[in-house]
């Protein structure tokens, strides 16, 4: 560790300023600074006035508070080592999600393959229920009707636009509004669906990849197996019946 001196020796002791990487604020080890704390005090005490002798009882309390804050720093890294561990368990968790269909808290959604899920939930019944779905330059690009009934909801949006023409895959923003009879808003709680494609970790965050769509783990509020196109099928008839048992032919045996 490359270190300067700025001031005068003090009792023979250099007075030294460290680089970044032993800054006290980069909560780096003490060791090389309660080292240097030592030889001061010894110092000290070696060229005492013999005459007006130093309080031994400071000294001790300076030894004390000194170790308590090594000891201190000793125990936030302890401390970041036990974050850090909690956030790789919660990453390797979380790679279970993917492939699979997740719902979550968000007002972006991701059109994958051209089609989206968006999730709504109404707090009363509604006369009316408009889904918009608005593209990066805040321009709504298809207006949608939703079920009107009190309770959850589910509405795909197959990524068409209002003229019928299909959209880019992409990050879309979407807005669920809802009145009554008389034109008062319903209260409402969205969300978005899709498919999990990744995660990762971010500034010790575990965050969930739905295409380009980053979600925080902790918004996540349900998970689903993700539905096969056509679902499951009838294993088709065989085309050429097992022929018949040897003696068991309906031919009548010659005579």
């Amino acid at each position: 560790m490359e270190t300067s001196q700025t001031r005068a020796p003090i009792n023979g002791v250099p007075f030294v300023d460290g680089n970044s990487n032993g800054s006290l604020t980069n909560n780096t080890s003490l060791a090389e600074t309660f080292d240097t704390f030592l030889t001061l005090l010894t110092t000290q005490l070696q060229y005492q006035d013999p005459l007006d002798p130093m309080d031994t009882n400071e000294f001790t309390s300076q030894l004390v508070e000194f170790t308590g804050v090594e000891q201190a720093i000793a125990t936030n890294d302890k401390l970041q080592e036990l974050i850090a561990l909690q956030s790789t368990t919660q990453l390797n968790d979380a790679v279970g999600y993917i492939g699979k269909t997740v719902s979550a808290d968000s007002i972006i959604l991701m059109l994958q393959d051209g089609s989206s899920t968006i999730n709504y939930e109404l707090g009363a019944n509604a006369s009316e229920v408009n889904i918009l779905i608005i593209d990066e330059l805040g321009e709504t690009v298809r207006t949608l009707e939703g079920d009107t009934e009190f309770g959850p909801h589910e509405i795909n949006w197959d990524g068409l636009d209002d003229d019928g023409k299909p959209l880019e895959d992409g990050l879309y923003g979407f807005l669920v509004t809802a009145v009554d009879a008389d034109d008062n808003p319903v209260p409402l709680i969205q969300g978005t669906a899709g498919q999990v494609t990744g995660v990762k970790s971010v500034n010790g965050q575990v965050i969930v990849e739905i295409g380009e769509l980053e979600l925080e783990l902790r918004k996540i509020l349900s998970i689903k197996e993700t539905d096969t196109a056509g679902g499951d099928t009838d294993p088709p008839a065989s085309e050429d019946p097992d022929p018949p048992a040897e003696g068991d032919s309906d031919t009548p045996a010659s005579s």
